[in-house]
């Protein structure tokens, strides 16, 4: 929810804890229903290639690096994509496996290892506790691709069909939706349960590009399951994001407007500003649940962050990098937008504690220390691909 790592939970009843699901975001929202997995979900700085982090100094970069290599053979693997999910960071394995990438952010990530044919890896990872150099030795294990029945699958009526479906539960239905779309159509395979419900896999990682944000995005679909008649269901992706080329002046000043409208009110938006302590004035109200009485997310004690960061296995040294702890001793609502005079008709999210200590922390930029620390639903959870920004993504 962080928005990374997030399974999203769409049009379903907002959570309480102990529903038994769990979408969350950031990696992200995780965003959306994609909870988060969406919202994810879900999820920091314009991200263009010459601009870093203005806080950031050389001595903040952490480099990844290592090499990926076939787990029967031990041949090297050319051209895997090694990326932080949700993010712009990443890079693919050079001829002899090799990869190496450095990244200002800071907080827990999910490091994802992904080629067509081959079964992904994900590592979890966290940013900034005092370690500047993570080296990985993965070995991928191939699994079998059956490109003949995909092609004649491809022209089947029914295959068809169930594409137009996945499109639009995975990319939405808005503006950017129509402005999304899906370059390899041909990775998918579609089968119905007992239910009735879609459920689709892809046999590699699906190439997305979105005209309307200017980002080319590369998906590793772990899991899709849609119930097409009543409109619900859930998936669970990791993401990379790509800086798209703009071809005029006028684009790149369209991605930038669309970015930020894609940005406000996201869970990462809601982050950001609780850290910041500017809440009303970007817009969030937090209430109890259900109800429109004032609730509260208590910061904790300095004097507590230690023995709390401990409690969640993170690292203490995260109390140097500007963590900041919040209690949320049970579910709150989050209102989200300006009130109207006559009508309150603003859009309704809900934040649920999952630990023990019902405690989770935010970085500087926005990110989730501890991506299991909190759940998110209702309006998050509905945030679909297509509207998507990565979470190292600032506004101007």
């Amino acid at each position: 929810m962080q928005i990374l790592m997030i399974k999203y939970l769409i049009n379903k009843p907002l959570l309480r804890k102990g529903d038994g699901y769990f979408p969350s975001m950031n990696l992200a929202d995780r965003y959306f229903k994609l909870l988060i997995t969406s919202f994810f979900p879900f999820f920091l700085l314009l991200l263009f290639p010459d601009l870093n982090y203005s806080q950031s100094t050389v001595s903040d970069e952490k480099v990844i690096s290592g090499r990926v290599i076939d787990k029967i053979s031990g041949e090297a693997l050319e051209d895997v994509n090694v990326y932080l999910s949700y993010t712009t960071k990443g890079i693919a394995t050079d001829e002899y496996g090799q990869f190496s990438f450095g990244t200002t952010l800071t907080g827990q990530f999910e490091l994802v290892f992904s080629i067509i044919g081959y079964e992904s890896q994900k590592r979890i990872v966290t940013l900034g506790d005092g370690t500047d150099h993570l080296i990985f030795e993965v070995e991928l294990i191939k699994k079998p691709i059956r490109l003949t029945e995909l092609e004649v699958r491809a022209d089947n009526s029914d295959w068809i069909r169930n594409f137009d479906d996945f499109s639009r539960q995975f990319l939405g239905e808005t503006y950017n939706a129509s402005e999304t779309e899906i370059e390899n159509r041909w990775v998918f395979n579609f089968d119905r349960n007992e239910d009735g419900d879609l459920i689709a896999t892809a046999d590699g990682p699906i190439r997305i590009l979105n005209h309307a944000l200017g980002y080319e995005l590369l998906v590793d679909l772990t899991d899709f399951s849609w119930n097409v008649s009543e409109g619900s269901g859930y998936y669970l992706v990791q993401i990379r994001f790509k800086e798209m080329e703009p071809e005029s002046g006028q684009e790149f000043r369209s991605w930038v407007r669309n970015r930020e409208q894609a940005y406000n009110g996201s869970f990462r938006h809601f982050l950001k500003s609780l850290y910041d302590d500017r809440l009303a004035r970007n817009r969030f109200e937090v209430v109890w649940m259900d109800t429109n009485q004032r609730g509260r997310i208590q910061p904790i004690d300095q004097s507590q962050l230690d023995q709390s960061l401990r409690f969640h296995g993170l690292n203490p040294g995260l109390a140097s990098q500007g963590v900041k702890g919040y209690l949320l001793r049970e579910p709150v609502d989050i209102l989200i937008g300006r009130r109207n005079v006559l009508v309150d008709n603003r859009k309704r999210a809900r934040l649920v504690p999952m630990r023990d200590d019902n405690i989770f922390f935010i970085m500087p930029d926005g990110n989730l220390a501890d991506l299991l620390a909190v759940a998110i639903a209702g309006y998050w959870s509905t945030y679909r691909i297509a509207d998507m920004v990565p979470i190292d993504y600032e506004p101007g």
